[in-house]
């Protein structure tokens, strides 16, 4: 069967996805007896941010690559993004960490472009690059004859595999893949990666047991990670808002103490930032969850698109270094996506 002309992807687990076909039905809330998928922008604003599709099903990443045939990412005219304009916001973020309490935030910087190639063939060639990309990632993707985002993250918000089991990740710090073995050692990195489980572990805390396992190195094409597995039992059943707000967004994407800079949350990125570091997930009948944190992706309204990453301050950032964090960041969406 052909690629519906609207429709959502997720890969909930190593080659297993699912696919929502449109007519894609848009609400402010999940109808309990069908799945759904949840899409909101990053600041939680949009007011209808569950889509429920005409239909459904599982897949694997081959039997989808399949149905694309040999397609390939589009070419993109890109533009160089405005270094003046995140200088202003790393500024603004710094000052803040040194006048306390605020000990981390994650300004964003977005590079934007001009598709070469028709809505179909920008779908299809990115979906194939996504399912097919090496390291541990979840694919995933929105699209409509007008719009989409599509890209591989390899973050999860949380998952849900019973009313009381709830896993995420807390993953942070950045180095290039040639220096994987200096990483777990740098004590900027580190401590940016220990804020963001703190935080993670500040909130899941009233809801139940909280377990933390050990820092361990993820490796990515061209990048490494810090990263923690983190698992709660909830003392009582929380519903997918809940648990949506209590996590999101994790310092890993936001601010460190939460309670220390929530109002900045609207300043870390421009407005067109749209879903970037954004919950996207699904939510089955019975009430399973799989939630994803939408990073290393790419936006697009008509022929216009979008790239953004994000780098965490704290008190040892340093703005030459952050901007060349995010040049390599950039470069890694890019090589990914085959842009």
């Amino acid at each position: 069967m052909p690629l519906p002309a609207e429709g959502f992807l997720l890969e909930v687990a190593p080659g297993r996805l699912v696919v929502g076909e449109g007519p894609l039905e848009a609400s402010s809330t999940r109808d309990p007896g069908r799945l759904a998928c949840y899409v909101p922008d990053f600041l939680l604003t949009d007011t209808a941010p569950w889509l429920h599709p005409a239909a459904w099903h599982e897949t694997t990443p081959e039997e989808l690559c399949e149905v694309l045939g040999p397609a390939t990412p589009p070419a993109v005219d890109w533009r160089e993004p405005d270094a003046a304009d995140y200088a202003q916001r790393f500024a603004a973020v710094m000052q803040r960490i040194r006048s306390g309490p605020l000990v981390k935030a994650v300004p964003v910087v977005l590079e934007h472009g001009t598709w070469r190639a028709s809505p179909d063939a920008v779908v299809a060639g990115l979906l194939r690059r996504v399912l097919t990309a090496p390291g541990p990632s979840h694919a995933y993707a929105v699209w409509s004859a007008s719009a989409g985002m599509v890209g591989a993250s390899p973050e999860i918000l949380f998952a849900r595999h019973g009313p009381h089991q709830v896993e995420t990740v807390a993953m942070a710090g950045t180095f290039p893949e040639e220096r994987a073995t200096d990483l777990p050692d740098d004590p900027k990195e580190t401590r940016e990666q220990a804020a963001v489980v703190d935080d993670i572990v500040a909130a899941l805390t009233p809801l139940g047991s909280v377990v933390v396992g050990t820092r361990d190195v993820v490796r990515l094409p061209t990048m490494v990670h810090l990263k923690t597995d983190i698992a709660v039992t909830l003392n009582n059943a929380a519903d997918f808002a809940s648990l949506v707000h209590a996590l999101h967004p994790t310092a890993a994407l936001g601010v460190a103490p939460r309670s220390a800079g929530q109002d900045l949350l609207p300043t870390l990125g421009p407005a067109e930032r749209g879903r970037l570091g954004a919950p996207f997930g699904v939510e089955w009948p019975d009430g399973r969850a799989h939630v994803i944190v939408a990073i290393r992706n790419v936006q697009w309204t008509g022929d216009q698109v979008t790239l953004g990453v994000g780098a965490g301050l704290i008190a040892e950032s340093r703005l030459e270094r952050e901007w060349t964090e995010l040049q390599l960041k950039r470069a890694a969406v890019k090589g990914l996506l085959g842009l």
